[in-house]
């Protein structure tokens, strides 16, 4: 169920219920051998099956159980530490993953903030709407800025007292500008016959 990728499927498979069942008849073999010959735990053997279509995460626990002595008298509580073990260890890496998604917000965070053209527009947008043009003209302001920023550093080096006129005689040259373009565009469509 959580890897779906890693699924068997035919002669052999185990699903989730007979892999519990064959963990728990092998750990029953494990404890009544320890018991009785007070062997190690890598003497004891798991039966092969016909077909070794199992997960190689499966075989690995197996593996695991194999050379491991349980530390409790409950089974079950190993495997709870082992997942929750397991659960620590993805925890942490995605803690990590975490703090490098946030170094690198940050790091994109200071170089825009570093950015000195980016900051130049912001305080001349400011400027703009400190001077209260309408929105409509804030963004089309905005857009002369984009396009062409000598307005902006040309527009901070005037007096405050004359900074309005420059915005106002910026708008109307870029909307004669934007006239041209429009009466262009229309006398390219036209057909002369």
């Amino acid at each position: 169920m959580v890897y779906s990728k890693d699924m068997a499927t035919g002669e052999g498979a185990e699903d989730m219920t007979d892999a519990v069942q064959n963990l728990e008849e092998e750990l029953v073999r494990v404890n009544a051998n320890d018991e009785e010959d007070g062997e190690d735990m890598t003497s004891v053997e798991t039966p092969r099956r016909s077909v070794d279509s199992t997960s190689s995460s499966s075989k690995k626990r197996k593996k695991e159980w194999k050379g491991k002595k349980t530390s409790s008298s409950d089974p079950l509580l190993d495997v709870f530490n082992e997942v929750s073990g397991d659960l620590k260890v993805a925890t942490m890496s995605i803690g990590k993953m975490a703090q490098a998604m946030d170094r690198e917000a940050s790091n994109q965070e200071k170089a825009r903030d570093e950015d000195p053209q980016q900051k130049l527009r912001e305080k001349a947008i400011n400027e703009v709407r400190r001077l209260e043009f309408t929105g409509s003209e804030v963004i089309k302001a905005a857009g002369v800025f984009v396009r062409m920023p000598d307005q902006m550093g040309m527009l901070f080096a005037l007096p405050e007292p004359l900074r309005r006129e420059y915005i106002v005689d910026m708008l109307r040259d870029e909307e004669a500008r934007r006239e041209r373009e429009r009466g262009q565009s229309e006398g390219d469509g036209l057909d002369v016959e």
